[in-house]
């Protein structure tokens, strides 16, 4: 019987460690689309127009 409860106990342990591990990765990725969201915008905002704001984004896109 004890070594059922320890199982068990185990089995959750390592469950709650698995699902806290996706959990975080799943945020990391949010938090990075969040970033290059922030950035294009930074750069939209301090570009001096928006001609220049779309030469230097098509610029990146052809390098």
């Amino acid at each position: 019987m004890t070594y059922v409860v320890f199982f068990v106990l185990v089995v959750v342990i390592v469950f709650l460690g698995v699902f806290a591990y996706k959990i975080e990765h799943v945020h990391q990725k949010e938090r990075d689309m969040w970033k290059q969201e922030r950035k294009e915008l930074y750069d939209r905002i301090q570009a001096p127009s928006f001609a220049e704001y779309k030469q230097g984004e098509v610029k990146m896109v052809k390098a």
